[in-house]
């Protein structure tokens, strides 16, 4: 991905083993970090030489929040889309509001309506045909060993998306 693209972002992901780490680079992250590792924190902060993260898209929850916020850097965003494990404090929430930080909540379901689906999967079938969207093919499976995928996916040994196949 060129950084016209991305305006002159740079892209930081975290991932949890080397395989979805080489697959992120591929798809144009600029860093990418073992968020397994203990001092994965520690790691960006030294790649990005003290730069705050602007925005950060946690759809991880729990611990990885409390650790991805000391990424964040002055009047930079939290979007935050991890069902249920929201992991933040008052003395975190106070931290972020004396460095102008802001939290936003992100949940798919409110936003999907019928006429909405219709029009955004047209412009999704569109990238993809025309090569601006890469769809990451992460398995197949028989319609009848639908629950292998799901195995599958929840021993998180999988990268991309999970097809099931008559």
């Amino acid at each position: 991905m060129s950084s016209d693209s991305r305006f002159g972002a740079s892209i930081v992901a975290t991932a949890s083993s080397d395989t979805k780490l080489k697959l992120v680079r591929s798809l144009g992250a600029d860093i990418g970090v073992d968020y397994s590792q203990p001092n994965w924190p520690a790691a960006i902060k030294e790649m990005l030489k003290g730069r705050g993260i602007d925005i950060i898209y946690d759809l991880i929850g729990g611990p990885f929040t409390k650790a991805a916020l000391t990424l964040l850097g002055p009047g930079g965003e939290l979007v935050f889309g991890a069902l249920g494990r929201f992991g933040l404090g008052s003395d975190d929430m106070e931290a972020m509001f004396s460095q102008n930080q802001s939290l936003r909540r992100f949940a798919l379901l409110p936003l999907l309506t019928a006429a909405g689906m219709k029009t955004d999967l047209a412009d999704l079938s569109n990238q993809a045909e025309g090569g601006a969207l890469k769809v990451v093919d992460g398995g197949r499976f028989p319609l009848m060993q639908a629950a292998d995928a799901h195995r599958a996916l929840q021993s998180r040994q999988t990268a991309g998306k999970i097809v099931l196949i008559s």
